[in-house]
């Protein structure tokens, strides 16, 4: 009944639909880069991470049930981190709890399942490009860039929608997750820049 609700109101019309969407998808995206760095760089609140991430659980289930379009990307991302073990916190796992706890409640989702896989694919393409660029500086500019920003499963999704597979608006919605993914990561590397400079000051005594 929610669902069908939810439905009824967000493709109601198309600017609905759009602007839904595309600030769904950024704040799933900015919401797991929050989560990471409040683990990994050490940037954010571990507190207000765990607390955050079932919320954000939560809110990733809601934007899967809308359409299989947004189940199978989410689905995919969800299972590409996960086989290349970057469910690595409290955190995340809390928000994979909350996932698999509202899937037990509601029953499954409707995904498109050969999309599925190719994005899966892609997914794990983009996580070991992106873990290889991190780690050797001396990679050329143009596949740094590509893999540093995981066009990979970008590439996949915009084929799916030239093929009439997905709508529009799934690949605008998943650029702005890459984007609101991007910008924490550098509001991020500025945050740990500031701590570093004001340390280094504090050490020497000024």
């Amino acid at each position: 009944m929610a669902e069908f609700f939810l439905n009824a109101i967000i493709f109601s019309n198309p600017i609905i639909t759009w602007l839904f969407f595309i600030g769904a998808y950024a704040i799933l995206g900015g919401g797991i880069k929050y989560i990471d760095d409040a683990f990994d760089e050490k940037v954010f609140r571990t507190r207000n991470a765990v607390l955050f991430a079932p919320i954000l659980g939560i809110f990733w289930f809601v934007t899967m049930i809308l359409s299989p379009e947004s189940a199978t990307i989410l689905g995919a991302i969800v299972i590409a981190v996960f086989l290349k073990g970057k469910i690595d916190n409290i955190a995340h796992q809390l928000g994979i709890i909350s996932i698999f706890f509202l899937l037990f409640i509601f029953g499954f989702f409707n995904f498109l399942w050969i999309p599925m896989l190719i994005l899966i694919i892609a997914g794990l393409f983009d996580e070991l490009g992106n873990d290889y660029v991190d780690k050797h500086l001396e990679v050329r500019k143009p596949i740094w860039l590509f893999f540093k920003y995981r066009f990979v499963m970008k590439i996949a999704v915009l084929c799916f929608v030239l093929l009439g597979i997905f709508a529009p608006v799934y690949f605008f919605a998943f650029l702005a997750f890459d984007i609101a993914y991007a910008l924490i990561t550098k509001y991020s590397a500025k945050l740990a820049h500031m701590r570093k400079f004001y340390y280094h000051k504090r050490t020497n005594g000024v």
